[in-house]
């Protein structure tokens, strides 16, 4: 539900901020938080996915910590450093990006191995 919220609001968000400039230049904007929101969504639920199988509580707890500190921190940081926070967002967006690539690589290595173990299964003796 969070993908269909998140995304089209950060989208108009950039949209209206950018109220003073060119329709091209809001669109390109708009477009761009919308991208940026996404990554960041794909991020979080990939992270989600490669925690939660973990069968201890704390990783899960730490893990909804953290994103609600760093929610915070960046809504002040973004405030009085709006510059260094863009910086800092755009680093982080490449680590997101790594990430989901880590997570889809996993993932594929695990569906790849478990259908080499179902062919190995079903062949003929």
């Amino acid at each position: 539900m969070h993908t269909f919220i998140r995304v089209p609001i950060a989208a108009l968000l950039g949209y209206q901020a950018t109220a003073q400039l060119s329709p091209q230049a809001q669109f390109l904007t708009a477009a761009m938080a919308g991208g940026i929101a996404l990554a960041s969504h794909g991020g979080k639920t990939a992270i989600r996915a490669a925690v939660t199988p973990s069968p201890e509580p704390l990783s899960n707890i730490g893990l909804s910590f953290g994103e609600d500190a760093l929610a915070i921190a960046l809504t002040w940081f973004a405030t009085t450093h709006p510059y260094w926070a863009a910086a800092a967002t755009g680093i982080m967006l490449v680590v997101v990006i790594l990430l989901i690539r880590l997570v889809v690589r996993a993932l594929r290595s695990l569906f790849n191995g478990a259908a080499r173990r179902l062919e190995a299964l079903n062949e003929p003796m």
